[in-house]
């Protein structure tokens, strides 16, 4: 059986598309208020779980994106962000 690291293929995406970043923090509104500042952008966000003991929780956050540059900018715009704990 072949694992993922044997494949030297990259996944083609082809752009513009909308980009899920899954952000995780502690505040529902501070992290709200952390994804659309980073953003300056129309994007929908939406709650995704809270953690098992309540304290962080996750939201899904659906933004355009016209380039792996800019998909990869707001990555680490998010991830900087004292607001937010985490971004998948």
């Amino acid at each position: 059986m072949k694992e993922l690291k044997d494949f030297k293929q990259s996944v083609k995406i082809e752009y513009p598309t909308v980009w899920r970043y899954k952000v995780i923090g502690e505040d529902a509104k501070k992290t709200k208020e952390a994804i659309k500042s980073v953003t300056e952008r129309p994007c929908t966000v939406t709650f995704s779980n809270f953690s098992s003991k309540g304290k962080y929780q996750s939201f899904n956050a659906d933004i355009m994106v016209h380039s792996q540059e800019e998909r990869e900018r707001i990555f680490n715009d998010l991830k900087a962000h004292k607001d937010i704990k985490m971004v998948l």
